[in-house]
């Protein structure tokens, strides 16, 4: 059996990247050297050749590093040897300008398919772009790499030049002035599928495209005014020489910004991280746009009734064309999705770490809707509990207290008609006593199990009853509020009553003011007292936690406030409607 051969692995693109950068910093330097002595008045200097096709190496080098799947930075590496190679033809030497000849127009030929696959690294698609635009992209490319890698070599055996041509066939002068001049026209339309790309382009695209723009237009502007004022007027054409000069030599710095974002992206990322949680889906996805500054971008659920999405809103969410959608997982279960421009999928770890931060996020929420839905049952299954225990007290034992009171009574009436002797009589009379106090205790404990009053006239008469029976003063301030959800009314009273109960025995107080407030769905109550203030809000015990942990369930916030001398302040803000869908933290 044969023994297979060990395969040899394919070399990385940082690898390939950094030798392709070392070769061409070499051929460079080789070239300036060659060139150097035959440079004259027309042709470009070797300092400025030199840095041209060193920064173009340089950022293509950053950029295939950054992106190595990405072909810009391939394609930036060839621009450079490219510029360098076209040099060639600067020497006055016949093999050397000859082979320069067919390497004319070597850096259009990789420069044009750069422009077109800018900043992603691909042509645009039928499918995310529509057809025109990727028939646009395509022709293009083919008949700018024809003119510059095809036509322009095939004239060197038509183009006599002052040095010599060795491989000259037959002169014909106008060949390369239409080569020039189709080649031109090529550049144009490149420059048009630019700006239509600008116009059309979503927020995040533009980002990518504006530092480019920005540079070939001022470059294109100041070359296209020196040209139409003539180079024989010196005072426009050495600074509109210098300026096309400099946006050429920001061209390639363009281009890397485009592609050079990660400092950028990690920012964002870290600010979104510091934000949250949010308390609301319509919040986190407002936090993602801002993140990813994607006016555009929207956030999915799983649908209740049927297997599609919904947005925050909770209408049915459908990506539009040219959308794209990434799934939000956690453990192997998706939470949700994310409908943004595809230009951010070019930013890949940004993009990475937006959703994993929104799958968490969102899973989170579940956990904690779920966490708050448990209190809830738990809360509501406590009160029906002290229901049933309320009633059984009120049905069972109080009744019997009070047919034993009307027996002792009946029985010390007989007492007094049969002329029953004092010592008897005193004895019923105690029992009568006793028994009354005890049945007033029994109703205490059963108010205390459950405000029967609450269920049966609403939460300001069960306050008020609640009051009526305390050494303090309560004044209860509840103009003009409405009736109350159960759990909400429940809630309120339960707190009141912890918050009177820690002052009659912690404040020294005088007197004790209840405000209860009801606007736009939420409730604020403030339990207040006049007394020494200064207790401490942490170590309110079991009772004003039980209170907190009521509260939060329902989605409420309980605060307090003590200062020293100044009394203190218990607040509560409950809501009293059902959230939206775009309100609710927990998945629908």
């Amino acid at each position: 059996m044969p023994v297979p051969r060990p395969r040899t692995p394919a070399p990385s693109p940082r690898r390939t990247a950094v030798l392709l950068a070392l070769a061409g910093a070499a051929f460079g330097g080789y070239v300036l050297v060659v060139t150097a002595p035959d440079r004259y008045a027309d042709s470009t200097s070797t300092v400025f050749s030199g840095t041209l096709g060193g920064l173009y190496l340089g950022a293509g080098l950053l950029a295939r590093l950054r992106r190595p799947g990405n072909a810009v930075g391939l394609l930036m590496l060839l621009v450079g040897i490219g510029w360098f190679a076209e040099d060639l033809q600067i020497s006055t030497d016949p093999p050397v300008h000859t082979a320069g000849l067919f390497l004319r127009s070597a850096s259009s030929g990789f420069l044009i398919p750069l422009l077109l696959v800018f900043p992603y690294g691909r042509l645009r698609s039928r499918d995310d772009d529509g057809a025109v635009a990727a028939v646009a992209d395509r022709a293009l490319l083919a008949v700018g790499c024809a003119v510059a890698l095809v036509l322009q070599p095939a004239g060197v055996f038509f183009h006599a030049s002052v040095t010599r041509n060795l491989l000259l066939v037959h002169p014909v002068p106008w060949l390369r002035e239409v080569t020039d001049a189709v080649q031109l026209a090529v550049s144009a339309a490149v420059v048009v599928v630019l700006l239509w790309r600008w116009a059309a382009a979503s927020k995040p695209y533009r980002r990518e495209l504006a530092p480019l723009l920005a540079v070939g237009l001022v470059g294109g502007l100041a070359s296209a005014l020196d040209a139409a004022l003539g180079a024989d007027r010196a005072w426009s054409h050495t600074p509109l020489l210098a300026a096309v000069h400099l946006s050429v030599l920001c061209l390639p710095l363009a281009f890397l910004a485009g592609v050079w974002r990660i400092r950028l992206g990690r920012t964002a990322v870290a600010e979104l991280l510091r934000r949250l949680p949010v308390t609301s889906r319509g919040q986190l996805r407002d936090e993602l746009a801002r993140t990813l500054d994607d006016a555009s971008l929207q956030l999915g659920f799983p649908a209740t009734e049927s297997d599609g999405w919904v947005d925050t809103d909770g209408r049915p969410l459908t990506a539009r064309p040219g959308q794209w959608t990434s799934a939000l997982e956690r453990g192997g279960r998706r939470v949700g999705v994310l409908v943004h421009d595809p230009a951010l999928r070019e930013d890949r770890y940004v993009l990475e770490a937006v959703v994993s931060a929104a799958a968490l996020e969102l899973d989170n929420q579940a956990l904690v809707a779920e966490l708050r839905a448990s209190r809830r049952r738990v809360i509501e299954a406590g009160d029906e509990q002290r229901r049933d225990v309320e009633r059984a007290l009120h049905d069972g034992a109080q009744q019997r207290f009070i047919n034993l009171g009307l027996q002792l009574r009946v029985a010390r009436r007989r007492l007094d008609r049969t002329g029953g002797g004092p010592e008897l009589a005193g004895l019923l009379d105690d029992a009568l006593a006793t028994l009354e106090q005890g049945h007033a205790e029994l109703r205490v404990a059963a108010r205390g199990i459950h405000p029967v009053v609450l269920s049966g006239a609403g939460l300001v008469p069960a306050l008020r009853s609640l009051a009526a029976d305390l050494p303090l003063p309560v004044d209860i301030d509840a103009a003009g509020l409405p009736p109350l959800p159960e759990p909400v009314e429940l809630t309120a009273y339960y707190v009141v009553k912890e918050a009177i109960s820690n002052v009659l025995k912690h404040a020294d107080a005088r007197t004790i003011h209840v405000g209860l407030r009801h606007e736009n769905g939420v409730l604020r109550l403030a339990v207040t007292d006049d007394g020494v203030g200064g207790a401490d809000p942490a170590s309110g015990g079991t009772g004003l936690l039980g209170l907190r942990h009521r509260v939060s369930a329902y989605d409420g916030e309980l605060t307090v406030r003590s200062a020293p001398g100044e009394g203190t302040v218990v607040s509560v803000t409950l809501p009293t409607r059902a959230r939206t869908a775009g309100e609710e933290g927990e998945c629908v």
